[in-house]
């Protein structure tokens, strides 16, 4: 029995101590994946501004490497919850705020690792936060993980993840307001469909991009190499119409660019097929397809399937009572993912 006893008593010991080297060991790497936050959330942050590129705001980075991750310190009493990470796809810039300021802190603290696909890093600080802009040479998707008081950045292109990508694009927006009726702004309405689209596609397992997710506004060609260079599957021009010389004029119209023949899926047949779906999901009027002229900027720069739908007019008081709607909204958004989910019918179709 004392022998028995002896046993139970060094076994218990030993794994009291495996034990505590386990849990030292946990908590001396712990791993936290921090969420993301990204074009879903993205304009939460304030626009950090060009202003960050004086020359003593400049990040600061160490030898870097080409392979692996990009490493940024974190001053000892930060943890996960004080880190918000924003991409702004469109602009190729990412952003990491950190609550607290710690300037001096990242001007004595080089970031180090993979900068590979970073042009250029600048440091600022606004309301209580600090804020490192990152400057990319791409559009990419990102992952971050916060790991022994190191904030790992990781980067690698969409079509790496996703297998199926739409762009949506919220015409006008920042000081180019678009159509107005009253208190009504183009730029409101288009962004406010853009976002409800989105959120219908990306349930169906669609990832979605839009050009714009404030109240900002990227340049034409901004907007159409963010959908070329991700290679997106296709691309929706949200807009509305406005008519100053007939204010009986109403209804839905798509336009699109005859120039490019795309196999499975062309310019023609994406906009018939998006002014079909949203018709029948408001019952509204169809007022037909028209070939995109040299105005129609964004449309002659994109090389994907695209179409650009103008939802209503502005001009007429019976859509802008519509578009005023909560309900009207939900239903012109239910068309424009309907329309894109056939769309995606069409082209796995013809791989078959």
């Amino acid at each position: 029995m004392e022998r028995l006893q002896k046993k139970m008593l060094v076994a218990s010991i030993f794994f009291s101590i495996a034990a505590f080297c386990t849990m030292f060991y946990w908590a001396a790497t712990k791993t936290i994946v921090i969420a993301e936050e990204t074009a879903d959330t993205a304009g939460r942050l304030p626009n950090i501004s060009r202003e960050l590129e004086k020359a003593d705001q400049v990040l600061q980075f160490a030898q870097e490497t080409q392979t692996g991750d990009l490493l940024i310190p974190l001053p000892q009493e930060v943890k996960a919850d004080a880190i918000t990470i924003e991409n702004r796809y469109a602009e190729q810039v990412i952003v990491v705020a950190v609550e607290g300021k710690y300037p001096e802190f990242y001007q004595e603290n080089a970031l180090k690792g993979n900068r590979s696909r970073i042009q250029n890093g600048f440091l600022g600080q606004q309301d209580g936060m600090t804020y490192l802009r990152l400057e990319m040479d791409g559009w990419y998707e990102h992952q971050y993980v916060f790991e022994n008081g190191m904030l790992k950045l990781g980067f690698t292109a969409p079509k790496n993840i996703y297998d199926r990508i739409v762009v949506l694009d919220a015409a006008c927006g920042g000081r180019d307001t678009g159509h107005t009726a009253g208190d009504m702004q183009e730029k409101d309405v288009t962004l406010d469909l853009a976002l409800r689209v989105k959120e219908r596609l990306e349930a169906a397992g669609i990832r979605t991009y839009c050009t714009r997710t404030d109240d900002t506004n990227p340049s034409v060609g901004q907007r159409a190499a963010f959908a070329n260079q991700i290679n997106a599957d296709l691309c929706i021009g949200i807009c509305l119409a406005a008519d100053e010389t007939n204010d009986m004029v109403y209804g839905i119209q798509t336009y699109y660019n005859p120039q490019y023949f795309i196999p499975d899926l062309g310019n023609t047949e994406l906009a018939d097929l998006l002014e079909r779906e949203t018709v029948t999901a408001v019952g509204g009027k169809a007022n037909g397809l028209f070939a995109a002229g040299e105005k129609d900027a964004l449309l002659q720069e994109l090389q994907i399937p695209s179409a650009v739908i103008e939802v209503g007019f502005l001009t007429n008081e019976r859509e802008i009572a519509l578009l005023a709607s909560d309900e009207y909204r939900d239903s012109l958004a239910d068309g424009i993912a309907s329309a894109v989910k056939k769309a995606y019918a069409i082209k796995e179709e013809g791989k078959q």
